[in-house]
């Protein structure tokens, strides 16, 4: 079910506590950045205390800064290095989730849907939810079992069992309920099932021909400048923007010194030495490699390898070597590895090697790092004090630019993630300094150079756009005129389609060619259009013109393969629930989109990191 489902997917979300209690430990952690609060918002909605207000539902901080901790921690979990980007991601993930939370509950409580104990108990037993199921405590060999689940449901030990059953009462079976009734408007006919059957399994033989943008001449396809200024007038409502903030910088790169380098070089030199003089290699691989691959156990080992495996530098010294030679560190894009040839040989003409290696990466030192930020420091103390192109004199650096930035954004042009420096922007004066800001590539010191007021993009910003978006409308009147003339010859004259095709060879023709509907037909691809004049047609018609992703199509009906009808009423079930999915889901996602166009939404998050 689509409610169910989604509950499934963002259960951490939900249910935190429960999750604490029956898989793991959450650290909740602290707020993911401090609120300025310079501006409040209008209508008595202060971010101190609001995050969002949902239909009159206040949503707290903290509530929120709790959901996104969540998010950042099942992506460290994960292995995923948390930076700006990832909490970006984490920000708007818990957004989407705590929306669609708050306006399903308010609808269960407008319905007025509630569960009873008895009902509760019957869906304990019979449909627990999703985080009980993957609980390891009920699983046998990572599945479910349902004997040690209802033997720990039938033997609490102490009141464990209390906010599963709240949960269940108050959540979990009303939008289990909720889920019911949106699924009584789903209806799958006779015709549902039939056409999803031949759509899978029925072969549909035809000619057709494929008018695309290639047969549309530049002329007819690209818009003039009068065309391109009456579309900019009549769609200006598209092209509004809030306040818009630009400003000018200067970055440090945190990539290793040369100091950096030559440390890392002469400790590669050590260790083939201490190898050359009868060190085990394998035990210096396991404690100085950081091949992510060999993770401590694995020796440094390789495994045999042929040529076009490794970068060119390793490959070319590992080949070179004779079997048994441990070779002097060598440089790539990853860092000094030092190889241990372990043995060669010829294998079906090519020639393999069996090698160790131990990888030293060259990253950049506590010192290196040290030495940037007192250099941004200075630079921020001297920009402070003298003024920013001053000091960008002084010091010989070269400034960055991020123009018009919206203050939703989360990344600086030429920096990457770096939601400070939004931040910034919005909060300082024209001409202010910033401190030092960082993210895991720069140190950066920004100044405030212009605020844009809100209003509409002017024309010359938006011409490119205007152009694809008009361009890909002529192209397809231009496609729909020529496959339209295309079809008025057909029937004006006795020529079959293949004809047409073999008379004019620049023609983006298809011959009998025979596929299923699902799978798409050569050029022509997949098309609804497509799909739908087919199966309302019959051998010998001519469809069309019927538009497709790139153009118009006509097509010519050949053959129809036998609709297998004993094939037919053995997959008639799983059609019928595949299809009950579907619906299900674009039922539940419309239904849960008109929830939010219709919702009273103060959204607050641009006051907090």
């Amino acid at each position: 079910m689509a409610l169910m489902t989604s509950m499934r997917e963002k259960m951490h979300v939900v249910l935190w506590a429960l999750l604490a209690m029956f898989i793991l430990s959450m650290t909740m952690g602290g707020l993911v950045g401090g609120a300025n609060v310079l501006d409040i918002l209008a209508g008595n909605v202060d971010p101190r205390t609001i995050m969002a207000r949902i239909n009159g539902q206040d949503i707290s901080p903290d509530y929120f800064n709790q959901l996104v901790n969540q998010q950042i921690e099942q992506a460290r979990a994960n292995g995923q290095k948390i930076n700006d980007f990832q909490i970006q991601r984490a920000r708007n993930t818990a957004w989407d989730n705590m929306l669609q939370d708050v306006l399903v509950s308010q609808e269960v409580d407008r319905l007025d849907i509630t569960a009873s104990d008895e009902e509760v108990m019957y869906h304990l037993e019979n449909n627990p939810p999703p985080f009980l199921q993957q609980n390891p405590n009920f699983q046998t060999e990572g599945a479910f079992d349902w004997d040690k689940y209802r033997t720990a449901l039938a033997n609490p030990q102490g009141s464990e069992w209390l906010p599963i059953e709240s949960f269940m009462k108050n959540t979990y079976v009303p939008n289990f309920k909720l889920q019911k009734l949106l699924d009584e408007s789903i209806i799958i006919t006779h015709r549902d099932l039939k056409n999803e059957f031949i759509k899978r399994n029925v072969n549909f033989t035809i000619s057709g021909i494929h008018v695309t943008s290639a047969k549309v001449p530049a002329e007819e396809s690209e818009p003039n400048e009068g065309e391109l200024r009456a579309d900019y007038e009549k769609s200006k409502d598209d092209f509004k923007h809030d306040e818009l903030r630009s400003v000018t910088y200067v970055s440090w790169k945190k990539d290793p010194s040369k100091e950096d380098s030559t440390s890392v070089e002469k400790l590669a030199t050590a260790l083939y030495e201490r190898a050359q003089e009868g060190e085990d290699f394998a035990t210096l691989a396991n404690e100085y490699s950081v091949d992510p691959g060999n993770s401590g156990t694995k020796g440094g080992d390789l495994g045999w390898f042929g040529k076009d495996r490794m970068v060119k530098s390793f490959e070319k010294a590992a080949f070179a070597a004779n079997k048994g030679e441990i070779i002097e560190p060598i440089k790539s894009n990853f860092g000094y590895h030092i190889i241990y040839v372990r043995d060669k040989k010829t294998e079906n003409g090519e020639d393999q090697v069996l090698a160790s290696h131990i990888l030293l990466k060259i990253e950049i030192s506590p010192t290196t790092l040290a030495n940037l930020k007192r250099d941004a420091t200075l630079f921020s103390y001297d920009a402070q004090d003298n003024g920013f192109a001053s000091a960008v004199e002084s010091h010989g650096l070269v400034t960055g630019n991020h123009e018009k930035m919206n203050e939703a954004g989360f990344s600086i042009r030429g920096l990457g993630g770096l939601r400070a420096g939004v931040r910034f922007a919005f909060n300082g004066k024209i001409n202010d300094v910033s401190d030092i800001m960082e993210n895991d590539q720069y140190f950066a010191v920004f100044t405030l150079d212009e605020v844009i007021e809100p209003g509409i993009k002017p024309y010359e910003e938006v011409e490119s756009q205007l152009k694809i978006s008009l361009k890909k409308t002529k192209v397809m009147a231009a496609t729909l005129d020529q496959a339209n003339k295309l079809l008025i010859k057909i029937s004006a004259s006795d020529l079959k389609l293949d004809e047409v095709i073999d008379e004019d060879s620049e023609l983006d023709g298809v011959k009998n060619e025979s596929k299923q509907l699902v799978q798409g037909f050569t050029s022509i691809g997949r098309s609804h259009y497509v799909t739908g004049a087919l199966l309302a047609a019959e051998p010998g018609e001519i469809l069309g013109p019927l538009e497709t992703s790139r153009g118009h199509a006509i097509i010519e009906l050949k053959e129809i393969s036998a609709f297998d009808s004993t094939e037919y009423e053995a997959q008639k079930e799983t059609l019928r629930k595949t299809i009950f999915n579907r619906k299900q889901n674009q039922y539940f996602q419309a239904w849960l989109d008109d929830l939010k166009t219709n919702a009273e939404i103060i959204d607050n998050r641009k006051f907090y990191f």
